[in-house]
């Protein structure tokens, strides 16, 4: 079990933690008859707050733009997203097929979000939101699974 967990990426560990640490948080053993309950919270009662980790001033700007969308926990799907395409370095080029950025567009993608090609990171990302936005409905997790199975989005 051990190594299963040391295979699975951060980003897994982590789920699987969470996961972990809220299931055994939810169910209660009753100490006199030993049977599980479930609580049952209002509305009230559920918050919390996601956190982003993030380690560069790009990442934390696609983090500020998410926020504003209301979609911040698709953050991981965004941030491993472009770790692969790009391990988010706006001046990333694939000498093969010409794709560059953050969010690695080909020649014809700039057009296709009608920006012209930049090596601002900041206008990358933005670019690569509305690329998404576009072309995934927003779903950024949806353009990951993409990637993950095609190699590219």
């Amino acid at each position: 079990m051990r190594d299963l967990f040391k295979r699975l990426t951060p980003h897994g560990r982590l789920w699987l933690a969470t996961t972990f640490v809220l299931t055994s948080m939810i169910f209660i053993v009753d100490a006199k008859d030993g049977q599980s309950t479930l609580p049952i919270l209002s509305k009230s009662e559920v918050s919390g707050t996601v956190v982003a980790h993030y380690t560069n001033d790009y990442q934390r700007y696609a983090i500020d733009e998410l926020i504003k969308t209301d979609r911040l926990e698709q953050w991981s799907c965004l941030h491993d997203l472009w770790v692969r395409e790009s391990n988010w370095r706006p001046m990333a080029l694939n000498k093969k097929s010409k794709a560059m950025g953050i969010a690695q567009f080909m020649p014809v993608t700039w057009s296709l979000v009608g920006v012209k090609p930049t090596t601002d990171g900041y206008a990358q990302v933005d670019a690569g939101l509305l690329y998404i936005e576009r072309k995934y409905g927003g779903n950024i997790c949806k353009a990951y699974a993409s990637n993950l199975s095609r190699g590219w989005y």
